[in-house]
């Protein structure tokens, strides 16, 4: 029963997580009027990149906290921010950097 608690709670952070992240880091990008150049787009990506894995240490750090299986919760949050990465419209904005370069 822990574990399938677990995995539900990861889930729900890793999900969490993720939609902030987009919301904040790549909505801001796709509704913004400048130029968007490829530094300012690998710069989103590695920025990107330090919040998966400041969410997932965090989860590390707590392991004697949660009440719940630490396996189950750890792997459950990484899968939905990889799944959540995954929806987030990036491709778009790849397009448009490519679009200005040409």
């Amino acid at each position: 029963m822990t574990y399938i608690i677990g995995a539900l709670a990861g889930a729900a952070y890793g999900s969490l997580i993720g939609f902030v992240k987009y919301a904040v880091l790549w909505k801001k990008m796709l509704g913004s009027d400048k130029n968007i150049t490829m530094p300012a787009l690998y710069r989103h990506i590695i920025i990107s990149s330090i919040i998966n894995a400041a969410s997932l240490l965090l989860i590390f750090l707590l392991r004697n906290v949660i009440p719940c299986d630490f396996v189950a919760t750890i792997i459950a949050a990484a899968v939905m921010l990889s799944l959540v990465g995954k929806l987030t419209p990036v491709r778009e904005i790849v397009d448009q950097v490519e679009e200005k370069t040409e």
